[in-house]
């Protein structure tokens, strides 16, 4: 024990003050180098084996046969319902504020398909506001809804109502 304390001495002399504290901050260094080290080989450990279990997941799944196509065309409504999803437009359009007093409705079925195309035409007075908050909501709620044309018109620049005539289509399935 004599010996090895009097070879740290001799040691600590050649290297004097500076030279300790270059040997201390090394040992610290190469600690915290030893626990970052460990950390990151834990975490990449995790990541291999989420890695395997969703490649697992992704071989089974590849395994399995897709599933048929859906149709979008099966999805929509039949021809009976128009009126309830017109009566459902026109509650839209109430709760922004909007009025639907008159409209023209006809009905056509479209050639060569089982569809039938209800086309709306709708003049409204409304801000713009209420008028795109309407257009986006009616669109959103009803996807066999579209917007085919829409007329913009102000009397004078100061008005704060827009005249608009809504142009829409609405596919059902017609009856066969």
């Amino acid at each position: 024990m004599n010996a090895l304390r009097w070879h740290l001495n001799q040691w600590g002399r050649r290297l004097g003050t500076p030279g300790l504290v270059g040997l201390g901050l090394l040992a610290a260094a190469l600690l915290l180098q030893g626990i970052q080290v460990a950390s990151l080989q834990r975490t990449a450990i995790a990541q291999h084996e989420k890695l395997s279990t969703l490649r697992l997941a992704a071989a089974a799944s590849e395994a399995a046969p897709a599933p048929a196509p859906l149709n979008p065309l099966a999805l929509l409504p039949p021809t009976g319902e128009a009126s309830l999803l017109i009566g459902e437009l026109e509650q839209l359009a109430h709760m922004h504020g909007i009025s639907l007093p008159r409209g023209q409705y006809s009905v056509s079925p479209l050639a060569g398909t089982t569809l039938a195309r209800w086309q709306l035409v709708l003049p409204v007075e409304a801000p713009y506001p209420a008028l795109h908050a309407f257009i986006a909501a009616s669109l959103e709620r009803l996807p066999n809804l579209t917007l085919d044309e829409l007329k913009l018109k102000r009397e004078r620049i100061e008005a704060s109502e827009l005249q608009a005539e809504l142009r829409m289509s609405l596919f059902v399935e017609a009856a066969p």
